[in-house]
């Protein structure tokens, strides 16, 4: 006969599963953790701080970007020494231009320069008197030139004419006063002669007329003497208005002497002033010419790499202005000009990181370059048929690029840009629409 077995249960058991004490204190465990879930979830949302940022595309370009070189004037082309992509240093010439009109009036301008020069030394030697000329030293170096040699003689020829003819008026008038002089010396000695004969005939007149009032003497006799007495009188004073007449010619001659110094200074003051600015002007000019002359060489600003050789025939001809080539520079610094969202424009930041990515390059063996925003454009940029955006500039951090040495950077190169933003919190993030909504809301119609 069979026997049914029946499984054994603790009945402790069976007690605590329909105990409601441990099915409370379950209960409880699970709220407080989920209470010390939330609230540091919540803390944390509230209170850590993450990082926000721009995804922006963009380019790689050096700072000065490309140097374009033009012609003021314009001309024919001589000599093409450059072509597009030579590698050209700080001063290398690049292309020569025809010269022969620049060079013939910076020749013309600097003989009319130096014979104004040595005309100044002239003129300063005749207004203070000197005895030679003293030849400017500018003049002496170039003395070997025939056409300096020339201008330096001429003024030696000038000076010694001029000198001689001024010194010959000056004798003349010398000579004048001179002989003036001596006719006064010779009066005035027939004058005291005739002054002695007066003083004798009135004696006699005296003696005789003492005579003849004692009857020892004629009546002609007296008269005679008076007559004689009368024309001494009177050669006297004709005497006496020649040894004036005299003295005017001097008094005069020497006025003359002394007007004629006075005008021939201030003719040389005048002609010196006249020639003074001259010389400016001509020097103004010959700077001008000189300079138009050495555009005529057009060397290169800057090192750099040739690009874009616009004149590529000898004999060509280059309008005034006209874009001959453009150089760009290696060794400036290197930015990257990104175009930021307008929508991230609030979050980024003018010196704000930013991590630059070169799309050129392969990611797994190229690492992202580091650098910083230098620039934000003041307003937003809208180009034809695209889409609008702000302009930034950033430039990469030395250390970075010393890093990778084998990395070559080219102008025009690809790059994505990740700027990094203003912190905000989780909560902040999930709470802005929310909160941007509500001040919406309130705001009245």
């Amino acid at each position: 006969m069979s026997q049914e077995l029946t499984p054994w249960t603790d009945p402790t058991a069976i007690d605590d599963v329909g105990n409601p004490r441990r099915w409370r204190g379950m209960i409880w465990l699970g709220f407080t953790i989920m209470f010390l879930f939330f609230g540091v979830f919540g803390v944390w949302a509230a209170f850590a701080p993450l990082g926000t940022g721009s995804i922006a595309q963009g380019q790689i370009q050096v700072e000065s970007n490309r140097k374009t070189i033009q012609h003021l004037e314009g001309g024919i082309v001589r000599r093409i020494l450059a072509r597009d992509g030579d590698l050209v240093r700080p001063g290398q010439v690049l292309v020569e231009m025809d010269d022969t009109r620049q060079r013939v009036e910076f020749d013309l301008l600097e003989q009319q320069y130096l014979a104004s020069l040595g005309a100044i030394a002239r003129l300063n030697a005749e207004r203070l008197e000197r005895s030679e000329l003293d030849i400017p030293r500018m003049l002496m170096d170039r003395a070997g030139e025939a056409e300096v040699n020339e201008i330096i003689n001429g003024e030696r020829r000038l000076f010694a004419n001029r000198r001689k003819a001024m010194r010959s008026e000056r004798d003349l008038l010398g000579r004048r006063i001179a002989k003036a002089e001596e006719e006064i010396v010779a009066i005035r000695s027939q004058l005291d002669a005739e002054s002695t004969q007066l003083v004798l005939i009135k004696d006699e007149i005296a003696d005789v007329d003492e005579l003849l009032s004692k009857g020892l003497a004629r009546k002609p006799r007296l008269l005679a003497l008076q007559r004689e007495e009368a024309k001494l009188v009177g050669s006297l004073g004709n005497r006496g208005a020649m040894i004036a007449r005299a003295g005017q010619t001097v008094a005069e001659t020497e006025l003359q002497r002394v007007n004629l110094r006075e005008q021939r200074a201030s003719e040389i003051e005048q002609e010196l002033r006249d020639t003074q600015e001259r010389l400016a002007d001509l020097l103004d000019r010959m700077t001008a010419a000189g300079d138009a002359l050495t555009r005529a060489v057009i060397v290169a600003p800057t090192g750099g790499r040739v690009h874009g050789l616009r004149v590529h025939t000898e004999g060509g001809v280059i309008g005034p202005g006209e874009p001959i080539l453009s150089i760009v520079p290696r060794s400036d610094e290197l930015l990257i000009i990104v175009r930021i969202d307008p929508i991230d424009i609030d979050i980024v930041r003018i010196g704000s990181t930013a991590s630059v990515t070169l799309t050129a390059f392969s990611q797994r063996t190229v690492k992202p370059l580091q650098g910083t925003l230098i620039d934000i454009s003041a307003d937003v940029v809208t180009p034809e048929g695209g889409m609008p955006f702000y302009e930034g500039r950033i430039t990469l951090d030395a250390e970075s690029l010393a890093n990778q040495p084998d990395m070559r950077l080219v102008q025009g190169m690809p790059a994505m840009a990740i700027i990094s933003g203003d912190d905000q919190t989780l909560l902040e993030y999930i709470l802005a629409p929310v909160t941007r909504s509500f001040k919406a809301a309130l705001k009245e119609s």
